[in-house]
């Protein structure tokens, strides 16, 4: 057992082994994208929005990943996110800018049963 301890091949086998472990553990706990309800899914995507922050919104996405949830954060970078809800099938993005209060949707989809926003509308068929 002493000659096994101090044996460099036994150590690389055992770190080999518990890194591969750790990477099956870590894929098979990550979290599915997107939310349970509509609701939670409008909250989630106005947090993000008023936060700025691209990392908090890419896993709401139905497609596009970090290049969609840059550019639709970058999109409000410069206007004050009031609020958000769900209504008619999308989620309804409340902000100002310049003075001018707006509206922006972003249609949600529902992938294994979470729902996800869709900012780029993509064909169907």
């Amino acid at each position: 057992m002493r000659r096994q301890l101090s044996n460099l091949r036994f150590w690389i086998l055992v770190f080999a082994v518990s890194w591969l472990t750790m990477v099956v553990i870590s894929i098979a706990s990550w979290p599915d994208p997107g939310e349970d309800s509509p609701e939670q899914l409008a909250a989630e995507v106005t947090n993000a929005l008023r936060a700025n922050d691209f990392h908090q919104l890419q896993p709401l996405l139905a497609i596009g990943g970090e290049d969609v949830a840059k550019s639709t954060t970058e999109h409000f970078s410069s206007a004050r996110v009031e609020g958000g809800f769900y209504r008619d099938g999308a989620v309804v993005v409340l902000y100002t800018r310049d003075g001018i209060r707006s509206e922006f949707k972003l249609p949600v989809e529902s992938q294994d049963g979470r729902y996800v926003i869709n900012p780029v509308i993509t064909p169907r068929g």
